[in-house]
């Protein structure tokens, strides 16, 4: 393995006196991270190459953890693509985690202008308190965030979380709790969808709060789901309600669908509301 080379807070932008190994190259800015869940979804999955693209087309290198799942997935689109990215990896170069992604790693440092930052110094043994560090990091590089999947209090929701704390523009596709409680908690609502989640991506970056042709395309067949939630106003609908004008599985059926759409969110859990 090459020697990684140190390099400090001020050379990633950030403030302190910190400084970690990195194999290649930092990637310019600006850059969006996008992380997720390990165990992802395939309608997840299928929407990383779109973003990565959208990313790209925009002119910004891509930022993940690391890790299995999304954000593998974020690195090998990125990696296909020919664009510049950054691995922010919870351990130290001798030891790549997981074991199983260091030839992805390796791949990464040697591809022009990218590289892979170890937030583990040589010498030292990974533990399980780095993962926090680690998603800071991520944070703390990139102009903004798409969390792809995430379930409540996970890696990736907390990930969400900080980058909204941190008043980092911050955005989550539909169809995980997780995800809907950011969107509740002011991020961006992208659909759950490969053929409109790279549109609105594109939109999202060029500093539009909403996709208009998300905010706006409620299905006919759906126009009864959106006037309940029209009526219901800040509170909400549950399936209780909804059990009241319609059979359980219809109305079921129907939140999913407006969900993976971006149209509405599911916060706190069992109770939707209309995207704003």
């Amino acid at each position: 393995m090459p020697t990684p080379r140190i390099v400090s807070a001020e050379e990633l932008g950030l403030t302190g006196v910190a400084s970690w190994p990195l194999l290649g190259s930092l990637p310019p800015c600006p850059r969006l991270a996008v992380v997720g869940s390990r165990a992802a979804s395939r309608a997840a999955l299928a929407c990383v190459p779109a973003i990565v693209a959208a990313a790209g087309a925009r002119g910004h290198a891509l930022v993940s953890g690391g890790a299995r799942g999304i954000d593998g997935a974020v690195h090998r689109a990125a990696l296909a693509a020919g664009l510049p990215q950054l691995a922010i990896v919870p351990c130290t170069p001798a030891e790549p985690y997981p074991p199983e992604h260091a030839a992805l790693f390796a791949a990464i440092a040697a591809a022009p202008g990218s590289g892979v930052l170890f937030t583990r110094p040589e010498g030292l043994h990974n533990t399980r308190g780095i993962f926090a560090s680690r998603n800071a990091l991520v944070v703390g590089v990139a102009a903004a965030l798409v969390v792809a999947q995430a379930l409540p209090r996970s890696g990736s929701w907390g990930t969400g979380r900080m980058a909204l704390r941190c008043g980092r523009r911050t955005a989550a596709l539909a169809g995980t709790s997780g995800c809907a409680d950011l969107v509740a908690h002011g991020a961006n609502a992208l659909p759950c969808e490969p053929p409109t989640v790279g549109t609105a991506v594109l939109a999202w970056l060029d500093g539009s709060n909403q996709d208009p042709t998300i905010a706006s395309s409620w299905p006919d067949a759906l126009g009864w789901l959106r006037e309940a939630l029209d009526a219901a106003g800040p509170r909400g609908l549950g399936l209780d309600d909804l059990a009241e004008v319609i059979e359980a599985t219809t109305a079921n059926a129907a939140l999913l669908s407006a969900e993976l759409l971006g149209l509405l969110v599911e916060s706190p859990p069992g109770r939707y509301h209309l995207r704003r």
